[in-house]
C-alpha cells in the first residue's frame, strides 16, 4: 500500500469551486437580466409602430381612425404580448407589455405597458407613441434610450 495516493476533491477545493461559480453568477445575471428586459422592451416598441401601422390604414380607408384594437383586426382591446411577440389573453402568465389604444376625435396615442417579468424595467416604464410619431417614455431614462 506504499505510494498509493487516493484520487478525487478536498472539501476546500470543492468549497472554492463553488464559491468561484457563485461569484461569476452574481458578476453576470445583473447583465443577463438588463438584456433579457432590453430585448423585450424592442418587442413592446415594434409591436407600437406596428399597430401605428395598422390605424394609417384604417385611417386610409376609413377616413377615422379606428376607436378599438380590435377594429384593426386584433384578438381585443385591450390585448397582451409575450416574450416572441404573439398576442396572447391580457391575463396569460407569459405577458410582457399589455398594448392598449387611447383613441381622440383626430389623433390617438398606444401604450405599450409592461407586465409581470418585464414591470421591473425602470429605465423605460410605459412606452407611448402618438398619431404624430411622437415616442415617450415613463422611465427613469431618457425616452430615446428606450426607442
Amino acid at each position: 500500500m506504499n505510494g498509493s495516493r487516493k484520487h478525487g476533491f478536498t472539501l476546500v477545493e470543492l468549497v472554492i469551486a463553488i464559491f468561484i461559480v457563485a461569484l461569476s453568477l452574481a458578476l453576470t445575471l445583473p447583465a443577463y437580466q438588463r438584456q433579457l428586459s432590453k430585448t423585450r422592451r424592442s418587442l413592446g416598441s415594434a409591436e407600437l409602430m406596428q399597430v401605428m401601422m395598422r390605424q394609417e390604414q384604417y385611417f386610409l380607408d376609413y377616413k377615422q381612425y379606428a376607436a378599438a384594437l380590435t377594429d384593426l383586426n386584433y384578438p381585443s382591446s385591450p390585448y397582451a404580448i409575450d416574450a416572441e411577440g404573439n398576442a396572447v389573453s391580457v391575463l396569460a402568465g407569459d405577458r410582457i407589455y399589455l398594448i392598449n389604444l387611447t383613441p381622440r376625435q383626430d389623433h390617438y396615442t398606444l401604450y405599450a405597458i409592461p407586465q409581470l417579468t418585464q414591470a421591473v424595467d425602470n429605465l423605460c416604464g410605459t412606452l407611448s407613441l402618438d398619431s404624430t410619431g411622437f415616442k415617450s417614455a415613463t422611465g427613469e431614462g431618457a425616452a430615446r434610450d428606450c426607442w
